[in-house]
């Protein structure tokens, strides 16, 4: 076990350390400036320094560990023996209060190994007034943009058009996953 010492004056200051933490974990893509912040409030030298790096690390482990049950509240709270009693209940107090979003991207994340995710879209609507080979021919394209995330969180954009009816039977499709208890 890994004592991690974090000097602090205040409940404050370790609260705002721990969302640091989180916010940093969860953060796609990563800030410097939120790097910048986390090295200042633990007295760091500097924000590329291999100490920070360390620490992030095992702090977001002790984090990933808690969230997913594998260490209880007595066994985080160990890891930071040299905090105050009242420290240490406000810092797991931080993170219960975040612990949905922490769950949401560790559950995102394992998913994203062996399958992009969505993180967003966008959708617009064109009229084709013509083609090369008719001149007269009106058809309605629906364009469809999904935002997704690899293993790599890196985005990719995937674009696809469809018509009228493709577009028709995708959303009786997503309408029938609705009512099935599928996950959304």
């Amino acid at each position: 076990m890994h004592d991690l010492l974090i000097n602090v004056a205040k409940e404050d200051d370790i609260v705002q350390i721990i969302h640091l933490i989180i916010d940093h974990r969860l953060e796609l893509p990563k800030s410097a400036s939120t790097r910048a912040k986390l090295a200042s409030a633990l007295n760091l030298a500097s924000a590329s320094s291999e100490d920070l790096t360390v620490t992030l690390r095992l702090l977001e482990n002790l984090l990933r560990q808690y969230c997913l049950g594998e260490i209880n509240e007595s066994e985080l709270k160990a890891h930071f023996s040299n905090l105050s009693p009242p420290m240490q209940g406000a810092l797991v107090e931080a993170v219960q209060l975040r612990k949905p979003e922490i769950c949401q991207f560790l559950v995102n994340e394992i998913n994203a190994k062996d399958h992009l995710l969505m993180e967003s879209f966008d959708w617009d609507v064109k009229w084709i007034m013509g083609n090369s080979s008719l001149a007269s021919a009106r058809e309605q394209i629906a364009t469809v943009v999904l935002n997704c995330r690899g293993k790599d969180q890196k985005l990719k954009a995937m674009r696809f058009e469809m018509s009228r009816e493709r577009l028709a039977e995708l959303i009786g499709v997503l309408e029938q996953c609705e009512g099935s208890g599928v996950d959304k």
